[in-house]
């Protein structure tokens, strides 16, 4: 999946180009990377005085040349749906000074979409659900099932060209977060098992 970079002189710039994309859940972005209609791309959004920038899976909708005598600039327009386009009007409400952004994380979460199971450290049942974001550090996981701070589960994670799938124990770190889902942290346990989790990154975001 490519990255697209949309930078933006400033969050009244950034939310400007919300609302100037004329469509619900769309983004207007400056940028000479092609992209076609339908095409999944990562797009790394960013504004001056913003903390770190964030990662945002998005899908093309339209992009135009650079018309210099018109003095337009090259670009187009991406559509987001679910928690990636909560993640812009989160990021609109930090803009316009609304909310204040959380401290940068350490390490880059990488927005997925990916099913996975899930069971509790004493127990054998499966549950079913969904990772929408993903890092060295830990993940977001999307789950109706009530977990506790603290808890420990072992997640199952079966990426591309995976025989088997790869068995992951986390510790629940954050159970209201403000795009929904349950925050967990990897436990590695050795170096063998940070390395194991950049391979499944590495599957999930080049999927």
């Amino acid at each position: 999946m490519r990255r697209i970079r949309c930078h933006y002189a400033s969050g009244e710039a950034f939310a400007a180009a919300l609302r100037a994309a004329g469509d619900e859940q769309a983004l207007q972005v400056f940028t000479t990377e092609r992209f076609e209609p339908g095409e999944e791309v990562l797009a790394e959004v960013f504004f001056t005085g913003m903390n770190g920038k964030m990662l945002i899976r998005a899908i093309g909708k339209k992009w135009h040349m650079a018309r210099p005598r018109l003095r337009v600039r090259a670009g187009g327009v991406l559509r987001c749906a679910g928690s990636e386009w909560r993640k812009l009007q989160y990021l609109r409400e930090v803009a316009l000074g609304r909310a204040t952004m959380a401290p940068r994380r350490r390490h880059l979460r990488q927005p997925v979409l990916v099913e996975i199971r899930w069971r509790r450290s004493d127990a054998s049942d499966l549950v079913p659900a969904t990772i929408s974001e993903i890092s060295e550090a830990g993940a977001l996981l999307l789950t109706d099932a009530g977990l506790t701070l603290g808890e420990e589960i072992i997640i199952e994670i079966t990426t591309p060209g995976g025989a088997r799938p790869l068995e992951l124990t986390s510790i629940v770190r954050n159970t209201r977060n403000p795009e929904g889902g349950v925050g967990v942290e990897f436990m590695r346990r050795n170096s063998g098992g940070l390395t194991r989790i950049r391979e499944v990154i590495r599957r999930l975001v080049d999927q």
